[in-house]
């Protein structure tokens, strides 16, 4: 059994920051960060353009001015597009959208930088090994525990067997990102759910590489909304240029959606073929791929974050700005409030919750939480509906439009059955040979990195494999479309599953139809390998 202070689940933003916090506080315990990539970085995925609050609580000016980014936001716009060719610019970038010189870059690099000073400050940051299990004692959270590696597909161990190991920690700190699967099990078995179920978008990414730099075109970002979805279907875009010579390319669709033939990466293909977005990298090629799922239910879906001897810290939280799209700042926030928390408390399980809460309400980050909290809800009702809400909330601080515009529903339930004839139409759709010049779905999983051992347990389970049959007559199988990594797939009248292809999203298991998908831990170092996203 391994012995520490502190446990913290996750080596992104928030964790990190949790423990630089600490260090930086005086906390004398040990801390101990853990996280299931091979390396730091390879499991966090944002855009990204970073608003800076968070950073300038955290670092020092020398540590700030030393962040690996490329550039910072000279030139910005917002633009609505209405077609393959035709789009329009919006003649003003909304206030809340406003990004002027904060940085753009990858978060993956962040993520080592911080990981570098946690380490340097005394915090011990490992890698390669997956938290599966929390471990109580009379209903607290007292440690947990990590996953075996080498086991065979059958769950025979393997030569290079390593047995799981007991981590006892005064106070664990998850820091899983978006629909992490501890964070869930706890929220549920704690009753600590929000007010409204948590809604979520896929977002993908590709980083492009011009084939000539564009001189002074670093920094110059650009936010769309509109086509491919229609107006009925909450999605956006967005184009950052982090340098004279590469571009971010990302598309978020939001998870809500209850049109069954909708194919995530068939719209990133289709959006990159439109001009607004075709100018920004025509010539170019993709060189890196990524996807994660972003919480944008909002204020009403935050579930408690703390039971008794655990934290959840950042997009676990539900700390996203649902409007600006913008959550690293405020996982860092909610990292500095939990180490204040536990310095405060002296990790005492009893009391830490309590205090960690009421810091995290007093951040400026949460304030934003609350100022937009009604945003969310008005899109059920189409793009233009809400977008005129969104502006509302904001210039009322969130008092206006009424709760009563909140989702109800998880968005598992929200696909309507498919129409005949839907699919076939479709597929004449993503036909278009100006989708094909675009890297299809397995090659972007090959720019991934991803990478898993094969002989080893699938850890995507169907909890019912006769549901996933009916799934196929009423929608049509939406997981081959939904995944943005091609792991499903129908194969002589059956779904297949290639694990090996995962990309760690957890769309599956948020969006089946049929609630089928039961998202278990694959050994720890295995999945996707960013370095530059």
């Amino acid at each position: 059994m391994i012995e520490t202070d502190v446990l913290i689940v996750g080596a992104g933003p928030a964790g990190l920051a949790t423990a630089i916090s600490l260090k930086r506080c005086g906390f004398a315990g040990r801390v101990v960060v853990i996280d299931k990539g091979c390396a730091v970085g390879s499991h966090v995925l944002s855009g990204a353009v970073m608003d800076p609050a968070g950073f300038r609580e955290l670092l020092t000016e020398e540590e700030i001015a030393k962040l690996p980014v490329e550039a910072h936001v000279n030139r910005e716009s917002f633009r609505f597009i209405f077609g393959a060719k035709a789009s329009m610019p919006i003649p003003w970038v909304p206030p809340m959208m406003q990004a002027h010189g904060f940085p753009v870059g990858s978060l993956t690099k962040v993520a080592r930088y911080l990981a570098s000073i946690a380490e340097r400050l005394g915090a011990e940051v490992y890698t390669g090994y997956a938290v599966t299990e929390l471990i109580e004692r009379d209903g607290v959270v007292v440690g947990a525990r990590t996953g075996e590696k080498g086991l065979a597909a059958d769950g025979r161990p393997k030569s290079n067997h390593l047995a799981s190991e007991e981590i006892a920690a005064k106070v664990t700190v998850l820091a899983e990102g978006g629909a992490g699967v501890l964070t869930d099990r706890l929220v549920e078995a704690k009753g600590l759910a929000g007010r409204r179920p948590q809604s979520y978008a896929i977002a993908v990414k590709e980083l492009i590489e011009l084939a000539e730099p564009v001189a002074g075109s670093g920094g110059t970002i650009m936010h769309t909304f509109g086509y491919p979805v229609n107006l009925w279907t909450y999605g956006g875009g967005f184009v950052y240029h982090v340098s004279d010579s590469r571009v971010m390319v990302g598309y978020a669709l939001g998870l809500d959606y209850i049109d069954a033939t909708l194919d995530v990466h068939e719209i990133f293909r289709r959006y990159k073929a439109t001009g607004a977005v075709g100018r920004h990298i025509s010539g170019g090629k993709a060189v890196a791929y990524g996807a994660k799922v972003i919480p944008e239910g909002g204020f009403y879906a935050m579930p408690r974050p703390h039971a008794l001897g655990a934290l959840i810290v950042g997009d676990g939280a539900g700390l996203l700005d649902g409007l600006r799209i913008k959550g690293i700042h405020i996982a860092i926030e909610s990292g500095i409030a939990a180490a204040a928390a536990i310095a405060e408390t002296s990790a005492d399980a009893a009391a830490v919750g309590e205090r960690y809460h009421a810091l995290l309400r007093a951040t400026r980050g949460y304030a934003e939480v609350r100022r937009v909290k009604n945003v969310h809800g008005g899109f059920t009702r189409g793009a233009p509906f809400g977008v005129a809400m969104a502006g509302l909330a904001w210039a009322t601080f969130g008092r206006f439009p009424f709760w009563m515009f909140g989702r109800r529903h998880r968005d598992s339930e929200t696909m309507r059955e498919l129409r005949p004839g839907a699919l076939e139409a479709a597929a004449r759709c993503a036909a278009d040979p100006a989708i094909r010049a675009f890297p299809d779905r397995l090659t972007d999983v090959f720019m991934s990195g991803t990478l898993h051992e094969e002989d080893q347990p699938c850890h995507l389970h169907l909890v019912d494999p006769a549901r996933c049959e009916a799934c196929e007559r009423r929608f049509g199988s939406p997981c081959t479309r939904f995944c943005p990594a091609e792991v499903y797939r129908r194969d002589e009248g059956r779904l297949r599953i290639d694990f090996s292809n995962c990309l760690h999203c957890k769309t599956c298991r948020i969006k089946c139809p049929l609630e089928n998908v039961e998202w278990r831990f694959p050994q720890g170092g295995d999945g996707p390998r960013y370095t530059m996203m």
